[in-house]
């Protein structure tokens, strides 16, 4: 059931944006290349794996999510095969989810055995996923500025959609809050020219928007500490941290391309996913 939202968008403008002359930087401990178009990136503390989305060449489906070592070895290529253009992924204890186009997969993480499919309704382009604690599934859609939800029930549809979302691309929960990474303008409006993507945040059960600045296309989006955020930026290579007040570090940039990324505190661990590189970025940063 489409659920309707009173949303209150309340600009945000960042107090400044800036390189940190004293700020330690990432440094990289692996570089692991062979991974085809890699967008998304999960980590799986009780198994010690990452989940790593490849969309392959883009004929034919050969997708496919790759399980990689925290220390850059790929350790199985093939983990799931047979997906058309994989991009976000989330999981829980013994689940992976994965977007697919218009298509949402279950699997097990035992034995990458797809176990359901489900297909969001006038979906377009599915994005990136997040999982509350209550076991709902949040997936950004791009070519409807919407996020669908796939709830303990199994119905997939349409929980927000909104010119506001502004492309949505990133998805991160913390707590009660969903926060989103915009891509750039409404792409429900063919004739608007392409503009710099907002970070924003609803909440899940009183929504109110918060929006920075505009900051370029953003992608991943992932929890630095109780007060930060690190974003990327796909197009410019930058990764920034973005505290919650507004502030804006750029930390490092990338090359063009970096997509969903993954921050990982307990190992002081940052991924970055680099889509034309067809290679995975793995740094220590803290």
């Amino acid at each position: 059931m489409r659920r309707f939202f009173s949303v209150f968008i309340v600009f945000l403008f960042f107090n400044y944006t800036s390189n940190s002359q004293n700020q330690a930087k990432p440094e990289l401990i692996a570089e692991v290349e062979g991974l085809a178009h890699c967008e998304s990136v999960a980590f799986d503390a009780s198994r010690n794996n990452l989940y790593v989305s490849v969309m392959g060449e883009r004929e034919g489906a050969d997708g496919k999510i790759a399980i990689v070592s925290p220390e850059g070895k790929i350790k199985d290529l093939n983990f799931v095969s047979g997906l058309n253009n994989p991009k976000g992924i989330a999981l829980t204890d013994d689940k992976l989810y994965v977007s697919d186009v218009t298509f949402l997969y279950e699997i097990d993480l035992e034995n990458g055995e797809i176990l359901n499919k489900f297909t969001g309704e006038n979906s377009k382009s599915l994005n990136d996923v997040a999982i509350d604690q209550g076991g709902n599934v949040y997936v950004s859609d791009m070519g409807n500025s919407a996020i669908y939800k796939l709830d303990t029930d199994g119905n997939f549809n349409i929980w927000f959609n909104s010119s506001e979302l502004q492309t949505p691309n990133g998805l991160l929960i913390d707590g009660d809050d969903l926060y989103i990474a915009g891509w750039a303008s409404d792409a429900t409006k063919e004739s608007d020219a392409p503009k710099g993507g907002f970070m924003k945040m609803l909440n899940l059960e009183e929504p109110v928007e918060k929006i920075t600045s505009e900051l370029g296309n953003l992608d991943g989006i992932q929890k630095f500490d109780k007060d930060s955020f690190l974003v990327s930026d796909w197009n410019s290579g930058n990764i920034y941290k973005i505290s919650k007040s507004g502030k804006v570090e750029t930390i490092m940039q990338a090359e063009r391309s970096v997509g969903d990324i993954l921050y990982v505190p307990e190992k002081n661990m940052l991924a970055l996913p680099m889509n034309i590189q067809n290679k995975l970025l793995i740094y220590k940063y803290e």
